[in-house]
Parts: structure tokens; sequence; C-alpha cells
């Protein structure tokens, strides 16, 4: 297909993005071509290293580079009562329904031993309890804002924030089956004036209550995986994609069981990377380190798992396809031989029949 358009879907899963570091890893050595990226939450900044990356080689050599730095030193530093409010927030965002009474128990337990009331200080938080300063530092220095504006589309998804509690009881709500979050907005990153990027990227990764939501065109936006949560809208932005202009969706997922379906994607190829045994590290409903577990017990094997499954997923599509473009390649080297030829043999009978008149 002459027209292909490939796009490359990251959805978001706080540390287990590590596994879009071996994804990308397997997407480079099948050759791969990819015209546009979209991401949620971690997603959001892995795509935009892939995006600033000249070829797919490079994304992975940048993504390898973060993702180790990542895995020596957390981006995430909580404070003591943070910490204890980050268990309630992670189990609400993770959980499935029948533990989401057993975690705010736990958290109101919590709260109650510190002498704090729980739902007001959520409401005021400006996401104190975790400073993305760490986040801002590795942006700076691994996200070149040139290379991203002269780089791939980047899109990212963007959940309109109306506080942290009112957004983790949206989901709560969602996950009981009473009413399904709204939906996230798609931004295209490069539209956006220079100075409210990099805010975009870390809004689509400002998980309620860890991180503060951030202000884009006067509006603020937190995590995008949290919009139309019953289908992962907004953690699995391949909308941006399809309204973009592809017809072939890479979709990567962070999570064992994602109900994002690619039939609802009919004008579009899809071929969905999801993990091929279990990508949960801590089965706990209580246990947060799989979400915000940047450690190097961890980061390194997500990285294999990403590469194992892309190839197992992939490979049997991405080679032929690119033994396809080779073979187009050779074909209009071949034609372009073959003409050479037939105006050399014009030129050499045109220059023997000077000859004979002569």
């Amino acid at each position: 297909m002459d027209n292909l358009k490939v796009g490359l879907v990251l959805s978001g899963g706080g540390a287990k993005g590590a596994y879009q570091v071996g994804v990308m890893r397997a997407l480079a050595e099948l050759g791969t071509q990819i015209d546009m990226v979209a991401g949620a939450s971690i997603g959001a900044l892995n795509g935009a290293i892939v995006a600033s990356a000249i070829t797919p080689q490079k994304a992975h050599a940048h993504l390898a580079q973060l993702w180790d730095r990542l895995a020596q030193a957390s981006p995430v530093e909580f404070q003591a009562f943070g910490y204890l409010t980050m268990l309630s927030s992670a189990g609400v965002a993770l959980a499935p329904t029948h533990a989401l009474d057993r975690v705010l128990k736990a958290a109101r337990l919590a709260a109650a031993a510190l002498d704090v009331d729980l739902s007001k200080s959520l409401d005021r938080l400006e996401n104190s309890l975790a400073s993305d300063a760490p986040l801002k530092a590795l942006m700076d220095e691994y996200l070149d804002p040139a290379a991203l504006k002269a780089g791939l589309p980047l899109y990212v998804s963007l959940f309109r924030s109306q506080s942290p509690f009112d957004d983790l009881l949206r989901i709560a709500a969602a996950e009981a089956g009473v009413v399904d979050t709204p939906e996230s907005a798609y931004v295209h990153v490069q539209s956006l004036p220079a100075t409210e990027q990099k805010a975009a990227l870390l809004a689509s990764a400002a998980i309620p209550v860890i991180y503060a939501a951030k202000a884009i065109d006067g509006k603020r936006y937190s995590d995008g995986g949290i919009g139309g949560w019953r289908t992962m809208q907004g953690n699995t932005p391949a909308g941006a994609l399809i309204d973009a202009g592809c017809n072939m969706l890479i979709v990567v997922h962070l999570s064992d069981d994602s109900p994002w379906s690619r039939r609802d994607f009919p004008q579009a190829t899809v071929l969905e990377i999801r993990p091929q045994r279990a990508i949960a590290r801590d089965p706990s409903l209580l246990d947060h380190r799989d979400l915000l577990g940047f450690d190097s017990t961890r980061i390194p094997s997500w990285i294999a798992q990403g590469y194992e499954d892309t190839l197992a997923c992939a490979q049997r599509i991405m080679r032929p396809d690119a033994a396809r473009r080779a073979l187009r390649e050779s074909e209009k080297l071949l034609e372009a031989k073959q003409a050479q030829s037939i105006s050399n043999e014009a030129r050499l009978a045109d220059a023997m029949a000077r000859l004979r008149r002569d």
C-alpha cells in the first residue's frame, strides 16, 4: 500500500512504560515505518522522545538512556502524608470495583490516624503530594524542543480536571458502572505555543492527587488516561491518529486486560501489542508499585518483555512488509536502469546513423 500512513499509539501505565522501550527496540529492528505518534500519561512522555528522533533506531536509543536513568533514580518523591494518600489514589485508579470500598476505608483510617480530613485535603491539593520538578528536569535533559518541533506529529490525550478528589470520584463511578468519565481531549503538541508544549506532556501524565493539573490555553488538565474510562478512549488515544489520517495503527497496551477494542476502528488496520504474560509485578490490589515502581528490579524486566512481545506480535507482519518495500525499491531501480539503457541504445543508434551518412 503506497499511501500507508502508520500511527504508533502508546498507552499509559506509569512505570510500566518501560515496556515501550522494548517495543521500540523490536520495531526498529523490524524496520517499521512510523509516521505519527499518540500517547497518554507515560505514553505521552515516551511518545515525545519517539516523535523527536530522526529514526526508530534513534528513538529506541534515547528511550533506553532515559529509562536507564529512571531505573537508577525514581522521579517520584513523596512526603509522609502524601505517601499514605497516594496508596489510596493508586488503589482507586487500578483496583476493580469490589476492592474500591476497602481501598477508601484504608485511606480514611490512615488519614484519621494523622487527624486529617481526607476529602478536604484532596480538594485543596495542587498535587503537593509529589513535585514534578524531577520530571521537568528529565524533559529538559532528554527532550529537545527544536527536534520535537521538526519531528513526527505528536498527539497526547488530556483530561479536563475539576479537582483531584472529583477526578478520583469520576473514576470510581466509571468502575462501578454508574456513569463513564467524560472523554479526554486530543491535542496536537506541535500546534501549541512553545511555552505550553512541555506543560501538555506533564498534564497528560499528571495522575490525580500525585501530580498537579496543568493549565493549557487557560484550562486545567490532568492525566489523559482518565477519559472514556470504560473503553480506554483517553488511555489509548488511537482516535487522534485516525482523525489525523492514519490507516494503520500499532497500539501498545500496558495492562493485562485492557478493554480497548480494535473493532471500534474499522477504518484502519490495527496491530495490537498486548502483554503475552502478566505485566503486573505486584498483583496486590493495594500495592501501588506497578504504577510507580521506577527501580532497577522492575524496569529491565518490563523492557525485555516489551521486546519479546513485540517480536511475537509483529515479526510475521512487519518483516514481509519490509520485504515488500525493498522489492518496490528494487523495481524502481530496475525501471530506472531500463530507462537509462533504452536511452543509451537510442543515442548509440543515432550515432551509428550519423556515421553511415558521413
